[in-house]
């Protein structure tokens, strides 16, 4: 007679669970990864970039200061929208055109598009808002991820203001080249706003891809305790 062990079903390998997870992480984490090489490659070798490569990065910094303001409000509008991407499309519209009005008010001022590409580019980054279905923990996720760029961000402007920093590849020549006018530490020191965006993105993107978040809870749940 067969044996009980005989009647046992064979067993399939488990597919873990959080694959999907970890790969639409890997999908958010593409475009700051690719800016911050675009950052990298600024400062390293500004030779196998356009002229304007300086003039854009500096947009792009400016331009990631009004998106982390605007990430908070996306957020929230994103999250509290019923039904599917649709509806949250019509809740993000409006508030995107509010920020896109002000980006194209100082294109105009600079008569340039890079302000515009630069903003088109950062909101690449913002879009898994609206793939990511409203849930109980996303509310605390995406103030988690809010809170933890804008630390990045601050950081990173912070540590290339007080740290001595080599130009490298951004020579005075090429400085000059890149028509880049104004005043400040970003213009008289070039070389701190590539190494201010290479760690604030690589930072992002480290954070989005392992999924890194702040032990932080909304203020409701606190009073309820």
């Amino acid at each position: 007679m067969p044996t009980d062990a005989e009647h046992v079903p064979p067993r399939h390998p488990a597919v873990p669970h959080h694959r999907p997870a970890r790969l639409v992480r890997a999908a958010g984490a593409v475009p700051d990864a690719a800016t911050a090489a675009g950052f990298l490659l600024l400062w390293w070798a500004p030779h196998w970039l356009p002229d304007q490569a300086l003039q854009t990065a500096v947009a792009v910094m400016a331009v990631e200061f009004i998106l982390l303001h605007a990430t908070a409000m996306l957020g929230t509008r994103a999250l509290s929208a019923g039904g599917g991407v649709p509806a949250r499309w019509r809740g993000l519209a409006g508030l995107v055109l509010v920020y896109l009005l002000f980006v194209a008010v100082w294109a105009w001022m600079f008569q340039a598009l890079w302000p515009l590409l630069a903003f088109a580019w950062l909101l690449l980054g913002k879009l898994w808002l609206l793939v990511r279905p409203p849930a109980g923990d996303a509310r605390r996720q995406l103030l988690s991820d809010w809170a933890l760029a804008s630390l990045a961000y601050v950081g990173a402007c912070l540590t290339t203001a007080l740290l001595p920093l080599p130009r490298l590849g951004l020579t005075p020549e090429v400085v000059a080249a890149s028509g880049l006018q104004g005043g400040g530490l970003w213009v008289e020191q070039p070389q701190t706003v590539a190494v201010a965006g290479l760690l604030y993105f690589a930072l992002v993107a480290v954070a989005r891809m392992w999924g890194w978040r702040l032990p932080l809870e909304p203020t409701g749940t606190r009073a309820r305790r």
